[in-house]
């Protein structure tokens, strides 16, 4: 349960958009101006929509919970009636335990180090219009671009000069919601959400991520990296989840992410299946461990069979 004394949603969604638009405005202007000989050469999301139909897509992001869920991601890898979709901080975390995702989802708008060093041929990028040129161009597999879901006088413009066929993909704040948007259009047999926590106990992201990575490449003895990830995870509780006796916190993004989603995930007839921690509350996703849900599908899978 959440402390909901004192939350707003529609406040959080409404401050977090207009901290966008006046922190990130000339960016978002600046990436696409660069990015449209790229648009121009590799069009939208309609080559991609056929991918996803009938398939179970496994929505995977880089909480922490992503760690423990890796054995059994790379277990059904090669399936062919799973498709994973990465969000861009997972990725490394997956290619180095040999887990090649089908499709990778970007909407980093600042130069960040999620690609450089990585084998991404044979992966397919989905990309906000506006992402970071630089990220991009460490790119080495396909890409198909989308705008967003929004309108108004800095958005109506950008998606206009990026050109309307792209796509517009619903958006609630973070990555991964723009991920699930894309997969629910689709028309998926199942919506499997793995690391997508939005909330936290002593750290933010799984093992193996950028983020974790710098934090280890500043640790010092005195200092080691458990520590600096605590102290990154102390500043950033301002609100309290209790799952099951556990209790994790979250912040103003990851709360707005989540509320959007459950939202969403009431609106339609697509089962929508969370392993992550906390994750969607129960009443709007079935919970389960990841291993149990699989286990169910190879179960169904083998009386379908007979």
């Amino acid at each position: 349960m959440f402390k909901k004394e004192m939350i707003n949603r529609q406040q959080i969604y409404e401050d977090l958009n207009a901290g966008l638009k006046s922190e990130r405005s000339e960016v978002l202007k600046k990436n696409l101006r660069k990015n449209l000989p790229l648009i121009s050469s590799t069009g939208g999301l309609r080559g991609v929509t056929g991918d996803f139909a009938g398939k179970h897509v496994a929505v995977i992001g880089a909480g922490p919970s992503l760690d423990k869920n890796i054995p059994y991601l790379k277990k059904y890898r090669d399936r062919i009636d799973f498709v994973y979709l990465a969000t861009d901080m997972a990725l490394r975390p997956l290619l180095v335990s040999g887990i090649k995702p089908r499709f990778v989802i970007t909407c980093e708008t600042t130069p960040a180090d999620f690609f450089s060093d990585l084998d991404t041929e044979g992966i397919h990028l989905l990309s906000f219009c506006c992402s970071s040129p630089s990220n991009l161009r460490k790119w080495r597999g396909d890409i198909s671009f989308y705008n967003w879901m929004i309108e108004g006088e800095l958005y109506t413009d950008l998606w206009d000069r990026a050109g309307r066929d792209l796509g517009s993909v619903a958006t609630g704040s973070i990555v991964t919601t723009q991920a699930v948007s894309i997969a629910m259009g689709c028309r998926p047999a199942s919506i499997l959400l793995v690391g997508n926590d939005m909330g936290f106990y002593d750290r933010f992201y799984a093992r193996g991520t950028v983020n974790s990575e710098k934090r280890l490449l500043n640790s010092l003895r005195l200092n080691p990296e458990v520590n600096i990830e605590l102290n990154t995870a102390r500043r950033g509780r301002f609100y309290e989840i209790r799952r099951n006796g556990a209790l994790f916190y979250t912040n103003n993004q990851f709360l707005a992410a989540k509320y959007w989603l459950e939202d969403l995930f009431g609106k339609t007839p697509c089962p929508v299946i969370d392993c992550s921690e906390p994750g969607c509350s129960e009443g709007k996703v079935a919970r389960m461990e990841l291993k149990e849900y699989l286990d169910s599908v190879d179960k169904k899978r083998r009386r379908g069979r007979r």
